[in-house]
């Protein structure tokens, strides 16, 4: 799992699939902010389409890829806290969501992890390493 969170702290800028509203797929740019207890956190607000999507269907894909073409997949379900705590240490992460949601206790900021599974393969020819989150 370790290997997982260190993919992402070098490439923190992950692209989120998810099932749109409207049946298709959407992928945007998002960021990864920390890990707590082995799982990786992002945020989002609960008046933007990609957390009305994931809370009709949690399912979701994370990518992201290093400048050397190795890869980071992740297959799972969204979770969402209401941890004021994490959503603290998330906009203290990162001055622009500080900017924009000012505290933890926002009622609009919301902060999820995922639990699924992660791949990180590459074309070295050597079998892509898997873990479960």
């Amino acid at each position: 799992m370790s290997e997982v969170i260190e993919f992402l702290k070098e490439n923190p800028l992950v692209y989120l699939a998810t099932s749109g509203l409207d049946g298709n797929a959407k992928v945007r740019p998002i960021l990864f902010y920390f890990e707590e207890d082995g799982k990786p956190y992002f945020c989002t607000a609960n008046n933007k389409p990609m957390f009305k999507e994931l809370d009709a269907n949690p399912n979701l894909e994370i990518t992201a890829a290093t400048p050397e073409f190795q890869w980071l997949r992740i297959a799972g379900k969204a979770e969402f806290t209401d941890s004021i705590e994490l959503k603290q240490k998330v906009i203290d992460a990162n001055e622009l969501v500080k900017s924009l949601y000012e505290t933890g206790e926002n009622p609009v900021f919301e902060v999820y992890t995922v639990s699924g599974k992660a791949t990180i393969a590459d074309f070295s020819g050597e079998p892509p390493k898997t873990f479960e989150l």
